[in-house]
């Protein structure tokens, strides 16, 4: 009985001390890294018919929502809210169009629509997103 109280206070030691460890906030640097995988993901996705299944759909997902999760969890300067509020529009803007329409023509074959959006409206939003990740800095 005695070395099981022991392991419990020391299983609540533990927990306690990982529960007090400072999370890291998310940095507009790990934001700009996250921002390459998202659309080399949807190129892959775009270029390769082979690579339209639900393995590369999951990344394409996953990879968005690994940059949705890091601005969620961006803290900037009162200075410097506007910005991650323009950031917000515009990450919001992007995935709803990868969501709505590209995603959606390249899997029905429409690949010249896709890659129009891709590589015009969609990638403008990904250079802007960059662009406010320096000026978060």
């Amino acid at each position: 009985m005695l070395r099981s109280v022991k392991s419990w206070r020391s299983l609540a030691l533990c927990l306690s001390l990982a529960l007090a460890l400072p999370v890291a906030a998310a940095t507009s640097a790990d934001v700009k890294a996250a921002i390459g995988p998202v659309r080399d993901s949807l190129m892959t996705m775009l270029k390769n018919a082979d690579k339209r299944g639900p393995d590369q759909q999951a990344l394409v997902k996953s990879s968005a929502d690994k940059v949705s999760n890091l601005i969620k969890e961006l803290n900037v300067a009162a200075d410097k809210k506007a910005k991650l509020d323009e950031m917000k529009k515009v990450w919001a803007d992007f995935n709803k169009v990868r969501e709505a329409q590209v995603v959606p023509l390249i899997l029905a074959g429409n690949t010249a629509d896709a890659e129009k959006l891709v590589t015009g409206e969609q990638k403008e939003r990904l250079m802007t997103i960059i662009k406010l990740c320096d000026e978060l800095k």
